[in-house]
């Protein structure tokens, strides 16, 4: 294997690509609730992600293999090593929030990464037998992200911080959801209900195809009655990408892993720069 070729598939599969969205998602919330831009942060959001996912990974690894093929193969390169690995992620996180933070987010940061360990243990398995639990939980643990930044930059919990994790869980729900179309045959196996296995694929794209709307009301909302800048309308161009990759989807050809792995994965990335966009524009033009 080209080291090249090596790299690309670490970014994809090792988390690292979902992991700068974490990070993204995190300044995203500084910038467009005006809060002091903590670049530490960016790291801590970025580690404690790598950490969950990580060993997430390493708990699956064999579920993986039918489901997930492409993935599996490449963190087999080094699975005696991934627990190694999974250590040195959590204690980054820790360590930079020891340096940088206080007491308070190094109990929020402990907890999130608590509920990030309790979605392999205990609620994936035994909770995720019930409609909605696990979509609802792990698009819940996202929006946690959002207060997380704001007790870390001293920001109060307002209504923007509920405006936002709002929007930030119901864009969860989209990626999440999409992911799990992936797992229909294996959730089934295993007793996991989710959307898609409930729905079927058709039905789940159309769903979301309406809620890909839906997750945008509490960004248009925000801006009208005036609790989050006018910049932040620029996100609704989210919905052009949704719609984009979930189009696509409806094609048997499709290659469902890697849009899931790059596209969708790849979304809480591009916020920041919509947000910028929305400034620049905004500033020049009104």
């Amino acid at each position: 294997m080209k080291k090249s070729e090596f790299i690309w598939n670490e970014i994809v599969f090792g988390s690292h690509w979902l992991s700068m969205g974490a990070a993204a998602i995190a300044l995203s919330a500084m910038v467009l609730l005006e809060m002091n831009i903590r670049w530490e942060f960016l790291f801590i959001a970025y580690f404690g992600t790598q950490f969950i996912y990580n060993y997430n990974h390493h708990k699956e690894i064999d579920i993986d293999s039918s489901t997930n093929t492409s993935r599996t193969m490449h963190l087999g390169i080094y699975h005696k090593y991934s627990k190694i690995l999974i250590v040195i992620y959590g204690a980054i996180f820790f360590i930079l929030l020891i340096l940088f933070g206080n007491s308070e987010t190094f109990l929020f940061g402990g907890l999130l990464l608590l509920i990030g360990l309790l979605f392999s243990y205990t609620i994936k398995d035994f909770f995720g037998k019930i409609a909605g639990v696990k979509l609802l939980y792990t698009s819940f643990a996202w929006g946690l992200l959002i207060p997380f930044t704001a007790i870390y930059c001293s920001h109060p919990l307002d209504k923007s911080i509920i405006i936002f994790f709002v929007f930030t869980s119901f864009r969860a729900i989209i990626t999440t959801t999409f992911f799990d179309i992936k797992d229909i045959v294996i959730d089934t196996k295993r007793n996991i209900v989710t959307l898609p296995a409930i729905l079927g694929k058709d039905r789940c794209l159309d769903f979301l195809h309406l809620f890909n709307f839906i997750s945008l009301l509490p960004i248009i909302f925000g801006v009208i009655i005036g609790i989050i800048p006018k910049y932040s309308i620029f996100l609704i161009s989210l919905f052009f990408y949704t719609y984009y990759y979930t189009q696509k989807t409806k094609y048997d050809t499709v290659d469902l892993p890697m849009i899931s792995y790059i596209i969708v994965d790849g979304e809480f990335v591009f916020w920041p720069f919509l947000l910028m966009l929305g400034i620049v524009f905004m500033t020049r033009y009104l």
